[in-house]
């Protein structure tokens, strides 16, 4: 059937009431306290509708945008501190590009050192997606335990490193509390035992080297430990451009060249991959390009320090109620509690009956605070939370 242009201009007002009304519960972020996301801004979203037909796919069809996808990932690799040699890509985010580490580390263990069995050592504080990524790659898990400050344990490391071993993981900024491995350290067990090394900085990438920039210490991870291999970094967290975007270093093309593939049938016949994902989204780099570029170092810093600083306060007011306890002392923005009032799931079910959006891990209530979260935002949750308490 076709709708003539009256019609269809009719019907698109339509749907666009329709749409505001079904998910007008969904467009605010002013009771979401678990999220690592956060809204984008006017120019971001302004972005995502002028620019939706770009497929950094096909790079051929858009040189312009590859071209701005090549400066991201160079103030990316610098944030990093990676060596001259480095490379990379953008990604749909951290589960993606966990896979690509584990992937190429993968391969290049079995044209080095002839793995074809292989095993991945992971703290239990990894992401969801590295079970993912051992199911599809068809290795397995050596599961390390953590120690008292939630942190891998080094010396169960060098007990599981074997001759089937492939990869180390560490984590910079876990998704449960924040926590930082001692990547240092990792790094000269990788480095001993020629293994390669991918940190998940998915969360923490864009927030650990620019603590030193509001008074913290910032805790080293990166390109600077010379076993590190490859790290995951994403683009739609603190620094808030549009969801999905990630991206995935590597320290040099040695660990990428196994998982590369060439692609003949796109527009230029010369592209080249080491993504899952073969179509991708223009407008999510077009985005992270004007964040990095134009408004730069600073604007990261500024986002960094109001969560902080919110985290701090959000952490004095918990600590002045006497019924909850503190699951662990924060060192990134990430808060957990529980209390002996209730179980962790009843005391969420409360707060979720005022819209509160919250999330549970290990029996203790969950908060990530993101550059959406404000100071009233805060009040109006620990009023909420007391009352609930009472």
């Amino acid at each position: 059937m076709v709708i003539s242009i009256p019609e269809f201009e009719k019907k698109v007002k339509e749907i666009k009431v329709h749409l505001e009304q079904l998910l007008q519960n969904e467009k605010s972020y002013d009771h979401v306290l678990s999220s690592m996301c956060t809204p984008p801004s006017d120019l971001t979203r302004f972005i995502a509708s002028e620019f939706a037909e770009i497929n950094l796919g096909d790079p051929g069809l858009f040189p312009k945008t590859v071209e701005l996808e090549k400066e991201v990932l160079e103030e990316i690799a610098q944030i990093l501190n990676a060596p001259k040699n480095w490379v990379g890509s953008t990604t749909s985010g951290g589960s993606e590009s966990n896979l690509i580490g584990c992937w190429a580390a993968r391969n290049w263990c079995k044209e080095k050192k002839a793995i074809t069995n292989g095993k991945i050592l992971l703290p239990k504080s990894a992401h969801i997606s590295f079970e993912k990524t051992i199911d599809i790659l068809g290795l397995e898990i050596d599961w390390i335990p953590l120690t008292a400050t939630h942190q891998i344990d080094l010396e169960i490391v060098k007990e599981k490193i074997d001759s089937r071993t492939v990869a180390l993981v560490g984590i910079a900024g876990t998704t449960r509390t924040g926590v930082c491995d001692d990547i240092p350290a990792l790094s000269e067990i990788a480095v001993d035992n020629k293994i390669p090394l991918h940190v998940d900085a998915a969360h923490g990438g864009m927030i650990l080297p620019f603590l030193d920039d509001i008074g913290m210490a910032s805790p080293s991870f990166d390109f600077e430990n010379e076993g590190v291999t490859s790290i995951t970094i994403d683009n739609h967290k603190i620094l808030g451009s549009l969801i999905p975007g990630g991206n995935i270093i590597f320290r040099s093309q040695e660990y990428t060249t196994t998982i590369e593939k060439r692609i003949s049938y796109l527009s230029d016949s010369q592209t080249r991959q080491i993504t899952i994902t073969g179509t991708r989204p223009g407008n999510s780099v077009i985005a992270a390009w004007v964040l990095l570029k134009h408004f730069r170092k600073e604007f990261i810093i500024s986002r960094v320090k109001h969560s902080m600083e919110l985290t701090k306060y959000l952490l004095k007011l918990l600590k002045g109620i006497p019924t909850l306890e503190l699951a662990f002392e924060p060192t990134l923005n990430i808060l957990g509690f529980s209390t002996n009032k209730m179980t962790t799931e009843e005391l969420v079910g409360e707060l979720r009956k005022s819209n509160w959006d919250l999330s549970i891990f290990n029996q203790w209530v969950r908060i990530v605070v993101m550059p959406h979260f404000t100071k009233e935002m805060v009040d109006k949750f620990i009023k909420v939370l007391k009352e609930v308490l009472k």
